[in-house]
């Protein structure tokens, strides 16, 4: 009698039928080094989940994690998620549920940009239901890096406060209301992502934010686009970046101080409904800097100056060389709202030169 080995595996998967995949469900704080593993994936965090101060967590390329209903993790150590092109890491809420994202303490293990050392995300995908999380990442204190991310369906993608850091590179955002929200005293390093159909950026301490394509922003509330908000000292650096399709403004100058600085240049703007919105007052409060940008086109207006109780005389913005597509000074009035337009307005624009080439960057 012949004796056929059979692989119960092979048969399985012939016939469509996938064995059950293991879940790991953790409910206890993480006190020591630990490391989750994909062949134990998917992890379940079925209550708010810390890791405490000098622990860290290590989550392997192509782990699953999922989030009990409105449930969080608490870093006051090092949490490392590091994943690949081939295997990324992914998180979510269970079931498609609602969930509360991750919360950095000051007591985290800052990262690093020397040693590549610290509280990091790279090749991660985090998917929110819309209207959570409410943070997806909120760092308050603690330094973190993110990298060849995805984050898409969320409220806000990113918040920092409290002298954080963080250091965001080569990741996409989509669908988020707000992708990142950098509160004052905190700083930011944005470069090389990509930001499509979400709503607000808002810029309240030192920020880079460069080479960096944004479309299809909806004009949803009272603040949409890049915001300007400075409460206290720092630079915005907005370069090399393109803004395309916002319904409302691309970016808007809301508030300064005399020790802050703002900056625009060398980037490129087509299809926005208003391209600029720069309060008067502030503008000339701080130091600001408008130059050697394309203004290809808009559908409403290039600038709008806005007024602010504030001001007690007509202030003057003055806007260095930019190439403003092929509006003649007579044209480009036409599409500046000011107080030459609307004497109501506190402000007028000063165009100190039209360039007449496109620049290339």
């Amino acid at each position: 009698m012949r004796i056929i080995k059979i692989n119960l595996l092979a048969i399985l998967l012939l016939f469509g039928i996938y064995p059950m995949q293991a879940i790991t469900y953790i409910s206890q704080h993480i006190e020591k080094d630990t490391k989750w593993l994909k062949t134990n994936s998917p992890y379940v965090i079925s209550n708010d989940l810390a890791i405490f101060k000098e622990a860290t967590l290590e989550i392997e390329a192509g782990t699953k994690v999922f989030f009990s209903k409105e449930t969080k993790l608490i870093i006051a150590g090092n949490l490392i998620a590091q994943g690949n092109k081939k295997q990324k890491i992914y998180f979510a809420g269970q079931n498609g549920g609602d969930w509360n994202g991750f919360l950095f303490t000051k007591e985290c293990n800052d990262y690093n940009t020397e040693t590549k050392e610290g509280c990091q995300f790279d090749h991660c995908i985090f998917e929110g239901t819309g209207e959570t999380p409410a943070q997806l990442i909120r760092t308050k204190g603690c330094n973190i890096s993110i990298t060849n991310s995805t984050i898409s369906n969320c409220y806000t993608a990113i918040q920092t406060e409290r002298q954080a850091e963080i250091w965001v590179r080569a990741s996409k955002f989509d669908n988020c209301n707000r992708v990142l929200n950098v509160r004052n005293t905190s700083l930011a390093t944005i470069e090389q992502n990509e930001m499509t159909g979400c709503n607000s950026i808002m810029l309240g301490g030192t920020t880079i934010f460069r080479g960096n394509k944004l479309q299809n922003f909806s004009g949803k509330g009272r603040h949409s686009g890049v915001v300007v908000w400075m409460l206290g000292g720092g630079v915005v650096d907005i370069q090399n970046n393109e803004f395309n399709n916002f319904d409302a403004c691309a970016i808007k100058l809301y508030k300064m101080t005399r020790r802050s600085s703002f900056v625009v240049q060398s980037n490129e703007f087509k299809n926005n409904t208003t391209n600029l919105n720069l309060a008067g007052y502030y503008y000339n409060k701080g130091k600001s800097m408008i130059e050697q940008n394309n203004f290809h086109n808009c559908k409403k207006y290039q600038v709008i100056v806005s007024s602010d109780h504030k001001e007690k005389e007509l202030q003057t913005i003055v806007i260095g060389a930019n190439y403003w597509g092929k509006a003649s000074a007579e044209d480009l009035q036409k599409l500046t709202l000011d107080n030459q337009t609307d004497q109501t307005i506190t402000g007028k624009v000063s165009y100190s030169e039209l360039l007449k080439k496109s620049l290339s960057f």
